[in-house]
């Protein structure tokens, strides 16, 4: 392997393990490994609910199929407007509403193809905001202050939900008890993430990466950057904290939506669930997405954590199969909007270029 160092270069023996393209065939095994899996888990799933009876389901649709995307554009309307209270607001008012919705779905159809922990998708969103001028250093700041609102809200979300479960079980004292508490958990991890922020974070972690590698051009051209980030997330929570707050409002009513896409999916396909059930549902599925992040978009491994979820609830099987096909359908719907958005948004930039 031979590594730049100035004027001249230095040939490092490379081991076995090092051969050409082996870090990048091992990913890719990997990520083929866990695909093949997750669609033998749903494949099994769909065999043991009975085929049959899915399929009856699916036809209880008939024309009213389209509302099952209805809630999600809901949600995504209000998590774009959670994240426009992160932009400065100079660059808030640049960016169309619109446009804002279709970049954030960009980044969360890359998120949810790839393994990359929900991570990856967003540097494409900061890359595509600099066509409305909005700086790379303003992007991923707002990123991780979404990002972070986002989190917090979804932990109180599932505190909500272990209550509601608690509740239905007849344990009202215990999900009370249960409920205060994890909701001060929760309020101490917001206040650290906050914290954590406000250290120059991204400062820290550039700094690591440059012991790691102090001859690495890439990374040192990064602490401009770097800087300027951590400036911004300073000056956010300095100047502009009640616009966390706001961002965590809109954040947490999609939240709430999403009780909505459950109950509307079990109605329109006739086996209608309570609305405290459908809250149990969404809240306690979260978990089960953030679980099988190994696998991308959690094919499989999402379904069949949330088949076993609402069987618990006393759901039938066939009916939960379906609830989640019609998720996995509409999740696809909108990665392939957002994926064509974004190739429509690369070519521009090329023809522009």
């Amino acid at each position: 392997m031979t590594l730049p160092t100035g004027a001249e270069q230095i040939d490092v023996p490379r081991g076995p393990e090092e051969a050409p393209g082996t870090r990048l065939r091992v990913p890719f095994a990997r990520t083929a490994i866990a695909l093949v899996a997750g669609l033998a888990l749903l494949g099994f799933l769909i065999y043991h609910a009975d085929v049959d009876a899915i399929h009856d389901r699916m036809d209880e649709l008939r024309w009213y199929g389209p509302l099952v995307l209805v809630p999600w554009v809901v949600i995504a309307c209000l998590d774009a407007r959670g994240w426009r209270c992160t932009l400065p607001p100079d660059a808030a008012r640049r960016v169309p509403f619109h446009s804002l919705v279709l970049v954030r779905m960009a980044g969360e159809a890359v998120n949810s193809l790839t393994p990359t922990a929900a991570v990856g998708g967003e540097p494409v969103k900061a890359h595509l905001l600099r066509a409305w001028g909005v700086s790379g250093s303003d992007s991923l700041a707002s990123i991780v202050i979404a990002k972070t609102a986002l989190t917090v809200t979804q932990s109180l979300f599932v505190v909500v939900g272990i209550a509601a479960l608690l509740y239905r079980m007849g344990e009202q004292a215990l999900a009370l008890a249960w409920g205060l508490l994890l909701l001060l958990v929760t309020a101490g991890f917001a206040i650290a993430l906050v914290r954590i922020q406000r250290g120059s974070p991204a400062s820290v972690v550039w700094r690591w990466l440059h012991r790691l590698a102090p001859r690495a051009k890439f990374i040192a051209r990064l602490e401009e950057t770097v800087a300027a980030i951590d400036l911004r997330l300073a000056d956010f929570y300095r100047r502009e904290g009640d616009a966390f707050w706001r961002a965590g409002l809109w954040h947490f009513a999609g939240w709430l939506f999403g009780v909505t896409e459950v109950a509307l999916i079990m109605s329109l396909i006739g086996a209608p669930v309570t609305w405290l059930d459908a809250l149990i549902i969404e809240a306690l599925s979260q978990p089960i997405r953030a679980a099988a992040i190994v696998v991308p978009g959690g094919l499989g491994t999402q379904e069949v954590g949330g088949v076993a979820l609402c069987t618990f609830l006393g759901m039938a099987e066939s009916d939960a199969a379906t609830l989640w096909l019609l998720k996995r359908g509409r999740e696809l719907a909108f990665d392939g909007l957002g994926l064509l958005y974004l190739t429509r948004r690369s070519a521009r930039r090329r023809r522009q270029g």
